[in-house]
């Protein structure tokens, strides 16, 4: 595995663009990678629940799509969304179709429903942000991702898996 500096992989994907490789395709494409990595550390899917913490931009659709993809193969699967998608987002509709518990986390000021589906996952696919995040973090995305650190000390096995 080569692993890119945030610069690299901008040149990448705008490389790919050049060929004709579309920004859809390779959001399809880094979904469905995701999910496979998940299965081959989860091993067997059925049963397992898995949550996605969804940020905005491609990232948050490569999470999406990885959530798709999970569900189909069994697993329990919840979506939190930090951050609003468009409604005709075509990725969010897909998930929304599989009737895949979506928590809204600006709907869920009490972080309950995060809690809930902190404690009965088997693993969290971090889908919040990609190579271009340089600011610090703050609001839901702090508040989500400490809960996720405050659960993981709780569980250590709890496995954490970024996009």
């Amino acid at each position: 595995m080569k692993i890119l500096t945030t610069d690299q992989m901008r040149q990448a994907e705008q490389d790919c663009a050049q060929i004709g490789v579309s920004t859809d395709t390779l959001m399809e494409n880094a979904g469905k990678a995701v999910a496979e990595a998940t299965r081959d550390i989860l091993g067997a899917l059925d049963k397992q629940n898995i949550l996605v913490l969804i940020g905005p931009g491609n990232n948050g659709g490569d999470g999406l799509v990885a959530a798709r993809y999970l569900h189909n193969w069994g697993a329990e699967v919840g979506v939190y969304l930090c951050s609003r998608r468009t409604p005709d987002d075509p990725n969010l509709k897909l998930v929304q179709e599989r009737r895949v518990t979506i928590i809204q986390a600006d709907e869920d000021e009490s972080l309950n429903q995060l809690d809930e589906l902190l404690a009965s996952a088997s693993a969290v696919i971090d889908a919040l942000f990609g190579t271009g995040k340089v600011r610090p973090l703050g609001g839901v995305f702090q508040q989500t991702l400490s809960q996720v650190n405050a659960e993981k000390e709780k569980r250590p096995s709890l496995r954490v898996i970024a996009v």
